[in-house]
């Protein structure tokens, strides 16, 4: 995890948007190319929003020195989008977009959840090993 930055570091903002932007592409891809439908500028602005959401409670956590929160949610996240893109190039009948972005939550928030009990256990057992 040496290319992560330290907490309380300023890179941590700057990979924020970085992030946001690319969660944010990813979802435009999905929606207006993948599943073809039509343009619609405030579901651009709901999809950024989404994304900067996202990313800005994964970095608050690196920033605050929960690197495992980030690295597990990012693989969620990973995981949720192949999955997603994977639901989007079958035909479901319209089903598609609707158990896609299902997959992708339930996914990232099992990063999320799992990165969290993670962090808890290793910042635990450095409290009894010092205790």
């Amino acid at each position: 995890m040496s290319i992560l930055p330290s907490a309380k570091e300023a890179r941590w903002f700057r990979w924020m948007g970085i992030y946001s932007l690319l969660l944010w592409l990813l979802l435009c891809l999905n929606r207006f190319v993948l599943l073809g439908r039509p343009f619609e500028v405030t579901l651009l602005l709901r999809f950024a929003l989404f994304a900067l959401t996202i990313s800005a409670v994964l970095h608050t956590f690196g920033w605050l020195g929960a690197r495992l929160v980030w690295m597990m949610a990012t693989v969620g996240i990973a995981a949720g989008f192949l999955v997603m893109f994977t639901y989007s190039s079958r035909e479901m009948s319209g089903w598609q977009d609707l158990t896609g972005f299902f997959a992708f939550s339930v996914l990232s928030l099992g990063g999320f959840v799992f990165g969290l009990i993670v962090e808890g256990i290793v910042r635990l057992a450095k409290w009894w090993s010092n205790s």
